[in-house]
């Protein structure tokens, strides 16, 4: 568990992972008025927008954030000082997968109140449509006063900015949800969450256990790649994955070898994908969730067997 902490508060107060959070909340909480220029389908556009920045601002992190927490401490031999003592090399994987794990989740869970939050806002469509432009001013006054609370925080008790800033934002974004869940556009009380699209918050959650799955490829790859092969091999990882039943699913049906074990091996990342469900506006159970989060559970397992297996075979001197 130390080695986990330790592994997040690194993660967190990396500049990077600060700033590849903020860009993915300013895509999302202005994606409203880059959605208008379309024709009917915005509000999808933005819930499309908003799941694929998340999921691209996944793979990232996940990769940076391995890159240093992994690769540069083995290059710069910390790695060693710590399995020089009596701790296993695959409890050192163990401790930063998890680290790193939480550190994505905390900065997933920021972007997906800000999505549904900004679903919630709508898009402005023609001068007549009417915005919740309470929730909007409200995730705004969310970001100002993180960064606020961070500055402050930084000058007078010597914090560091990044990671009391992502902190803070989690914080504030969860107050703004839940605090608005009372009401709806017109500041009249209903039942609570009624006036939250909660099945967007469903397809948010669905990508949990798909960081999951790239973190743990990304640990495995950045202990033996440096930064830009672990990102090649992750981002063909997660291309192969996403297009997997395309490429060998006819294969694989033929029983053909050559389709066949890749199809096997490979994860389905569309298992994860619910943007095709909330454009058909059907609703996600809760079994499936379930479901999605076993599998990806278990096959972050298996990368992070194989992870711990690269290790234990590299020397570090």
């Amino acid at each position: 568990m130390a080695i986990a902490g330790n592994a997040f508060r690194e993660t967190v107060r990396q500049p990077v992972f600060c700033v590849l959070l903020g860009l993915a909340l300013a895509t999302i909480v202005f994606s409203p008025w880059f959605a208008m220029f379309t024709l009917f389908e915005d509000v999808k556009l933005v819930k499309d927008m908003g799941l694929s920045t998340i999921l691209l601002a996944g793979l990232l992190l996940a990769v940076l954030s391995a890159a240093t927490v992994v690769s540069e401490e083995v290059r710069g031999r910390t790695a060693l000082m710590v399995v020089a003592r009596p701790v296993g090399r695959g409890e050192f994987v163990l401790g930063k997968f998890l680290g790193i794990l939480l550190a994505q989740w905390v900065g997933v869970s920021v972007l997906g109140f800000a999505l549904v939050l900004t679903v919630r806002v709508g898009v402005p469509e023609a001068v007549f449509t009417k915005l919740d432009m309470a929730v909007f001013w409200a995730e705004l006054g969310a970001v100002a006063l993180a960064v606020a609370v961070a500055t402050a925080a930084n000058y007078f008790l010597d914090k560091p900015f990044p990671s009391t800033a992502v902190l803070a934002a989690l914080v504030l974004f969860a107050l703004v949800f839940f605090a608005f869940g009372f009401f709806d556009k017109e500041l009249k009380p209903v039942d609570y969450l009624q006036a939250m699209d909660l099945e967007t918050a469903k397809a948010c959650v669905a990508l949990l256990p798909m960081m999951a799955v790239l973190t743990a490829a990304a640990v495995a790859c950045a202990t033996r790649l440096a930064l830009v092969m672990s990102l090649v091999a992750c981002a063909l990882f997660f291309a192969l994955g996403t297009l997997g039943d395309y490429l060998f699913g006819g294969l694989a049906a033929t029983s053909r070898l050559l389709g066949a074990v890749p199809w096997v091996l490979l994860p389905d990342f569309q298992v994860f994908w619910m943007g095709d469900a909330l454009s058909a506006a059907s609703d996600i159970p809760l079994s499936y969730l379930g479901a999605a989060a076993g599998y990806g559970a278990l096959y972050a397992l298996a990368l992070l067997c194989l992870g711990m297996w690269l290790f234990e075979a590299r020397e570090i001197q």
